[in-house]
């Protein structure tokens, strides 16, 4: 007995763009294999720690985000990255890819380890604020401004910005811009690339149309046209 506790593990869970590995080195894997890492690939594995990504990183200056510290973690397959909170302070500026000598993103493999959190439960609790933004991305095109889902927004930004928003269409309308929200077509575009991504099911699974799957009602729509 060497009075040492096993570290509780999460498995990865399948995605949309790859199946699951198996082994040691699954997160690092994982990482590589995402499409988002596409150009990014190269700099993620020749990463010298020299800390440039850290120095400007606005969230590590405030908290205890360490953009060096996430890409040595993830190099070494450490999955103590799929339960660390700290990842979720990174607001993806990308000042670490534009600074970086290398061409590493900390801020892209932040967003694949992050989504890996959220597809094993474990980072749900991070998104779940924001499914009802997700569901008028999914239904209009885009998502619309955060003070239609967060009243602590709305009251930071004060009555100039509630008045900007009570007048935006009537301005628009007068200068002849039209709508703001993208054209029946363009939606549709944008639900196939949620729905081959596998965006609804996990929109769906945070408590998204509460429950009610979006195109269900679309295929009874058109069975009853």
């Amino acid at each position: 007995m060497t009075g040492k506790t096993t570290p509780a593990t999460i498995t990865l869970a399948d995605s949309a763009f790859t199946p699951r590995v198996e082994g040691r080195g699954d997160l690092t894997r994982r990482i590589l294999d995402d499409p988002r890492m596409h150009d990014h690939r190269e700099g993620f594995l020749s990463c010298i720690q020299c800390g440039i990504c850290t120095s400007g990183c606005p969230a590590a200056r405030f908290t205890e985000f360490v953009p060096r510290e996430v890409t040595r973690r993830a190099l070494e397959g450490d999955e103590s990255l799929l339960t660390d909170d700290t990842l979720w302070f990174c607001f993806y500026c990308y000042t670490c890819q534009s600074r970086c000598p290398r061409g590493n993103s900390v801020a892209v493999v932040n967003q694949v380890i992050r989504s890996v959190q959220v597809e094993s439960g474990y980072g749900r609790r991070h998104v779940e604020m924001f499914a009802q933004w997700g569901e008028q991305f999914y239904e209009r095109g885009m998502g619309g401004t955060p003070h239609i889902f967060f009243q602590e927004i709305a009251d930071a930004w004060g009555p100039r910005w509630k008045a900007f928003i009570a007048g935006r269409d009537a301005m628009r309308e007068e200068l002849g811009l039209g709508s703001m929200y993208p054209s029946d077509g363009a939606v549709r575009e944008v639900q196939a690339i949620f729905d081959e991504t596998g965006f609804v099911d996990r929109l769906l699974s945070l408590g998204g149309w509460a429950g009610s799957d979006p195109r269900r009602r679309g295929d009874e729509a058109r069975g009853g046209s």
